[in-house]
């Protein structure tokens, strides 16, 4: 990977198979930031350059996501600019941004003029899931072209990550006992069940492989749960005695 570099990010497909995001110093507010690709093909155990195209340098990067050996996402981000995602169906050699996010009611009444997204893109075959917002709510935005295009889907509680467990249940961990889901891709939410507990004061990071097996990490502590998210054990964390 070429010196200088502040930041990376790594994605991985399989356990073999992964895509990793180099950039550059960002410019004041995001207004340029250039990035490098990397790729393994062998768990990290070696690294490949990816010479990739249509990334432009235009605002700040981050939220690399894959979805599959050949597709993979990420967002942009800048306090003067709306956020899009760009995706790619080549392992990262050609990527291409999404249209601009539509601005959500919420946002909408208070003047918005753009969105700005935070969170890792999610993807379930064509459909493509990512969040995003500020103060007191974020939204969610769903797209049905595989990450050309995004529709206002709904409007969640700030504090906690909102988890994907398929294309339409969702969850948001809350402890205590303040978690919700949704089954119906963020039409309705309702209060959720779980057993999962922690000593932080603030909402974890939870992120499902499928549909019954999921990570929920806050300040180094990592829980699964292998039933969808009603109940979690601690795992030992990686690095650790």
């Amino acid at each position: 990977m070429p010196p200088g570099l502040v930041s990376t990010e790594i994605a991985f497909a399989d356990d073999t198979r992964g895509l990793l995001l180099n950039t550059g110093t960002a410019t004041t507010d995001c207004q340029t930031q250039t990035v490098s690709l990397g790729k393994t093909v062998d768990g990290a155990a070696s690294w490949q350059q990816v010479p990739q195209t249509g990334i432009a340098n235009a605002m700040c990067k981050a939220g690399l996501a894959s979805a599959d050996p050949t597709h993979a996402f990420l967002r942009t981000n800048s306090p003067n600019a709306g956020s899009l995602i760009y995706r790619t169906a080549d392992a990262g050699a050609t990527w291409t941004a999404s249209a601009p996010f539509p601005i959500p009611p919420n946002l909408a009444s208070h003047g918005a003029q753009w969105v700005n997204i935070t969170e890792r893109p999610r993807a379930f075959g064509s459909v493509v899931l990512v969040g995003g917002g500020a103060g007191q709510t974020k939204d969610v935005f769903r797209s049905t072209d595989g990450g050309a295009t995004f529709t206002y889907a709904s409007t969640v509680a700030a504090e906690g990550i909102v988890a994907y467990v398929t294309a339409t249940r969702w969850l948001q961990i809350l402890p205590p006992d303040q978690s919700m889901e949704t089954i119906d891709g963020g039409a309705t939410w309702h209060p959720y069940t779980t057993d999962y507990s922690q000593a932080a004061p603030i909402a974890p990071d939870v992120v499902f492989g499928d549909a019954n097996v999921g990570y929920a990490t806050v300040r180094g502590a990592i829980q699964r749960t292998t039933d969808g998210g009603a109940h979690w054990t601690t795992i030992k964390t990686p690095g650790t005695v």
